[in-house]
């Protein structure tokens, strides 16, 4: 069976459950995919899905195009009769249909935002920059983890790695963190990067050092291994690029918010 996934966007939903009621509203479309009823299935919305199912790895095939369409006559022909029983009219239904248009209309926004403010390459390689700049003296470290449910439990596991026993080991057999799969290895991480009460002791450990004593997070009761130090080595600017840009946009977005925030008559 063809693996299909019809876009499932807050707007697409919207689409889906208020067509019935604004088709007549709108002009009718030159060259609609179907109709059921009377109302129109806008090509352009079969377009979309094609554009979301490609992304995902499918191939634009006349059976995927079948399959879609097939799947939005459906959905029209269910929405309605949902219509048609007025379940559109209840107050549940109304508050939903109202998220649904605010987010909606906050995703158009932002992407809009977005078009008339690209992250030019300029800008990603001005950040990596600055980012190198500001870290260039920061000292990194290699950390083995392991983090246990229970107090006593990372005693134990504690006093046993003092005798000798292997943190790899230890690690994969009784850590609850997700590094127990790499024996515990969390990779290199900057000071920044982690939890202060984890970070604090971790700067005063020597290489190959054990912290003396369990630490305790949300996540549970740590015990932590520096296994080497370095000077701090940026990653390439090809590296970093994706990072840096997601990292860009959600800041320009939290900078709209703010500026639009700022200005809005909130009581």
């Amino acid at each position: 069976m063809m693996n299909i996934r019809l876009l499932k966007s807050s707007a697409i939903c919207a689409a889906f459950l208020l067509m019935s009621g604004m088709a007549h509203a709108q002009p009718k479309p030159a060259a609609p995919l179907a109709t059921v009823n009377g109302v129109a299935i806008p090509e352009s919305l079969l377009e979309q899905n094609v554009r979301a199912n490609v992304a995902q790895g499918q191939r634009d095939t006349p059976e995927l195009r079948q399959v879609l369409k097939d799947e939005l006559i459906n959905r029209e022909i269910l929405s309605q009769e949902a219509a048609k029983l007025g379940l559109d009219k209840t107050a549940e239904a109304k508050t939903q249909l109202a998220q649904l248009r605010q987010t909606m209309m906050v995703e158009l926004l932002l992407n809009d935002y977005a078009k008339k403010n690209p992250i030019t390459d300029v800008k990603i390689k001005a950040e990596y920059d600055r980012r190198v700049e500001l870290l260039k003296n920061e000292q990194e470290y290699k950390v083995g983890l392991i983090v246990t449910q229970t107090e006593d439990e990372a005693k134990s596991i504690l006093a046993r790695l003092n005798k000798g026993e292997s943190f790899a080991k230890l690690a994969e057999q009784s850590s609850i963190d997700p590094s127990k799969v790499r024996g515990g290895d969390v990779g290199w991480v900057l000071p920044a990067q982690i939890l202060p009460a984890i970070s604090n002791v971790m700067v005063n450990l020597n290489k190959g050092s054990l912290a003396v004593a369990p630490i305790r997070t949300q996540a549970g009761w740590n015990i932590i291994k520096v296994e080497d130090k370095r000077a701090y080595q940026a990653p390439s600017l090809n590296d970093a690029k994706n990072e840096i840009r997601q990292s860009l946009a959600q800041q320009q977005r939290a900078e709209l918010v703010k500026r639009l925030r700022d200005s809005a008559k909130v009581q």
